[in-house]
């Protein structure tokens, strides 16, 4: 007899997943809206859930493909717009998961009027969505850099960040869509860098946006930035590196 192939090793969850996966543990099934290349869609799924993943992207969907068979999980996944009706039936999920998704829906409200249609009643829906940029200096400091040096047509991009980014304007959102037992508040963390230029490679390595911006830089507009980057993080400063702030709004909700 031989033994099974061990499961892959998880790789370290992204922030607020964590948060999103304790407020719907226990769900049979369960819907991510927004899964993008299916970080949290995995991680649901690893938890026993059985997980469908929708978004708009068929590329990202094609790497929740991939990361789902390398973690030996199975996904259901669909291509659609969450901007049009879902094409889930009433009452097809236990619960409900968007993690970055819901800043961008043209109506954040229709689209969770959506997701609780989709869920049982009692059903759990959990959403996580960047706080306001004064809370999120590791994303504002960058893009305000870019603004002074580069301008502001160079710096227009992600202007969905923050977008119910306080607590109390994301909660009105989900009573307004008809979900009860709303509670929304801030998850914090601070992320560790050696200095503004380690900050600066890792945002134009990790984020679609800085990468373009980065791109197109020459070196002496890079130094540029990365020394304006440096300035606007100077208050961050601890030990011999930085702590640099960053929040999310959790909103945690149930179907009546």
């Amino acid at each position: 007899m031989t033994d099974a192939a061990p499961t892959p090793a998880a790789a370290p969850l992204p922030f607020g997943v964590a948060e999103l996966l304790a407020a719907v543990a226990g769900s049979r099934s369960v819907l991510d809206l927004g899964c993008g290349s299916g970080r949290l869609t995995v991680a649901l799924a690893r938890d026993g859930a059985d997980v469908t993943g929708f978004d708009t992207s068929g590329a990202r969907l094609e790497d929740a493909r991939e990361r789902a068979a390398e973690a030996g999980v199975r996904l259901t996944l669909v291509e659609a717009d969450m901007d049009d009706p879902l094409p889930f039936p009433d009452a097809a999920f236990d619960g409900v998961t968007s993690r970055l998704a819901l800043m961008i829906a043209a109506d954040p409200v229709a689209t969770l009027r959506e997701l609780g249609r989709v869920l049982v009643p009692g059903g759990r829906l959990a959403t996580a969505l960047w706080a306001a940029l004064p809370e999120n200096p590791w994303f504002d400091a960058p893009r305000a850099a870019v603004r002074a040096v580069l301008g502001e047509e160079r710096a227009s991009f992600a202007r969905a960040f923050g977008t119910l980014g306080d607590p109390e304007d994301a909660a009105r959102a989900h009573v307004a869509a008809g979900l009860e037992a709303v509670e929304a508040r801030l998850v914090r963390e601070r992320v560790p860098r050696a200095d503004a230029a380690e900050h600066w490679r890792s945002l134009a390595t990790e984020n679609g946006h800085f990468r373009r911006v980065d791109e197109a830089l020459t070196e002496t507009d890079r130094h540029a930035v990365v020394s304006e980057v440096a300035a606007r993080l100077a208050p961050f400063a601890e030990g011999d590196g930085l702590a640099i702030p960053r929040a999310l709004v959790l909103v945690t909700a149930v179907r009546p």
